[in-house]
């Protein structure tokens, strides 16, 4: 586990300190490292890949394997959000 990376408890004390918290969406490492170095908290990873990324017309053929595969991606790009 890195000790490096925000989690739920550092969202919750950023919350009672009323401090703003950044989050964007990433499907790939490379969208992730670049959104980390411009400061970003948090990034989501949603079933709206399919349409984004896979060229779906509905995030219905999403599958969990793909949720996987591109949330991996995304924590490999990243070492603090």
């Amino acid at each position: 586990m890195d000790a490096n990376r925000i989690r739920v408890p550092d969202f919750k004390k950023m919350k009672r300190r009323a401090q703003k918290i950044t989050m964007l969406t990433a499907y790939d490492a490379t969208m992730a490292r670049l959104l980390e170095r411009a400061g970003i908290d948090a990034l989501l990873v949603g079933d709206s890949l399919g349409m984004v990324v896979l060229g779906h017309e509905t995030t219905l053929p999403v599958t969990l394997e793909a949720m996987i595969h591109h949330t991996s991606a995304v924590c490999r790009g990243t070492e603090r959000a």
